[in-house]
């Protein structure tokens, strides 16, 4: 009796080791997929929101010339159009293509409404932008000329990805390619191809979206297009991003960006710095990112790019919060936010209204109210903003208590980077 008794024993204690065992792994496997979970949330998910937010690889226009040089007369005030924007200077390049809009004839007019849609998209002038390359494509359509239709609604596409319509925009594209597939000249599908990679890295796929910014890139280096080469390297850039491969995505936006900066090309330069930023930001390197955010910001200010400019506003003003420089952000986001608004676009509107909301937080409502007047937002914009702030705040209750405690927030900013 007494040698089964310790068998008994024995077996007991089996048990209770192998249900230990059994416990310790049931709770690792759950730290395991808590920590799985929350590291998907803060790389590439998070990385790419921050990619989509303050957005610095705004597609490209599509620019139309047309055959216009055989008629001196529509020729002249249109080249002097296209010189203006070479100097970024949209409303003057919109008057001389007025003035070749009053002599054109037939197919003539679409690429002249192309290019004054281009000026006004430029100006943060989207509902008229949008007019402009719906006319061109019904001109299009009426004159048959196809090759004139593709960047009219490649134009459309852009735009509808500013509003989030990314369905639309990506069906836009689609037509736009297939008309240029029909010319055989490979050289004008790259941009189409490079629009169409990144709808489909907002999709979710970015695998699929990098398939079509690499046959971009051939295509743009075998036509040495340098502003082609330098948006499929840092579109491939955002892809890898969402891989969650960042060392990668770095390397693809570092070689875009030189690419740029040899060929002069200070736009696609200041979106790249942007991303570039974004990485950096990524990282905890906030002042690194603040730095190359300011640089886009100053290109985008010369090249007059308004919707560019409230991007980078937004960006710098979500870093400074990181910082918790909370009266420096308050005015950088209240501006970014002011020109989404009058945009009408979905992107940045939410993620400035976080960042000003964080701010109202820490600073009070009294303060908050007089730095957006400050900041130059009538009254109506102010309170609209702040009513914005508060529906946002319905949804973090924890947030808005943490007002109350002024003391408690004196502490963390002691403490802060």
């Amino acid at each position: 009796m007494g040698t089964l008794s310790g068998q008994n024993v024995d077996a007991a204690a089996a048990w209770i080791v192998l249900l230990l065992l059994l416990l310790v792994a049931v709770l690792v496997g759950f730290e395991l997929r808590r920590f799985s979970r929350e590291r998907r949330r803060l790389r590439p998910k998070g990385v790419r929101g921050r990619l989509d937010v303050i957005r610095g690889d705004q597609h490209r226009m599509k620019e139309y010339i047309g055959d216009l040089h055989a008629d001196a007369a529509v020729w002249r005030p249109f080249e002097h159009g296209l010189a203006a924007m070479a100097l970024h200077q949209w409303g003057e390049a919109i008057g001389f293509f007025r003035e070749a809009q009053a002599k054109a004839n037939g197919a003539q007019f679409v690429p002249i409404a192309n290019q004054i849609g281009v000026c006004h998209y430029m100006q943060a002038r989207p509902d008229d932008a949008i007019g402009d390359f719906e006319e061109a494509a019904r001109l299009a359509t009426e004159y048959g000329d196809e090759l004139g239709k593709a960047p009219a609604l490649g134009n459309i596409a852009a735009i509808r990805y500013d509003y989030g319509d990314l369905a639309g925009a990506l069906d836009y594209l689609q037509t736009a390619l297939a008309l240029v597939r029909k010319s055989g000249d490979q050289r004008v599908q790259a941009p189409y191809l490079d629009s169409i990679g990144s709808i489909y890295r907002e999709l979710g796929d970015p695998e699929k979206a990098l398939q079509f910014h690499e046959e971009a890139l051939a295509i743009s280096r075998g036509s040495g297009d340098s502003p082609g080469v330098a948006s499929c390297l840092g579109n491939m850039g955002s892809s890898y991003c969402d891989k969650d491969e960042l060392d990668e995505a770095l390397q693809h936006f570092e070689k875009a960006l030189a690419v740029s900066r040899d060929a002069g090309d200070r736009w696609g330069m200041a979106g790249l710095l942007a991303k570039v930023a974004t990485v950096r930001r990524y990282r905890g390197e906030l002042d690194e990112a603040l730095a190359l955010h300011e640089e886009a910001l100053a290109l985008l200010r010369e090249i007059g790019y308004q919707a560019g400019v409230a991007r980078e506003l937004g960006s710098i003003g979500l870093i400074l919060v990181d910082k918790k420089l909370y009266r420096q952000a308050t005015p950088a986001l209240a501006q970014a936010l002011s020109t989404f608004l009058s945009m009408g676009t979905a992107h940045g509107q939410r993620q400035a209204i976080l960042g000003l909301s964080k701010c109202d937080d820490r600073l009070g409502r009294e303060e908050m109210q007089a730095m957006l007047e400050q900041a130059g937002l009538g009254d109506a914009v102010a309170a609209d903003v702040l009513a914005r702030v508060d529906k946002l705040r319905l949804r973090r209750p924890r947030q808005s208590r943490r007002r109350r405690a002024p003391f408690v927030l004196g502490r963390l900013a002691a403490g802060a980077r």
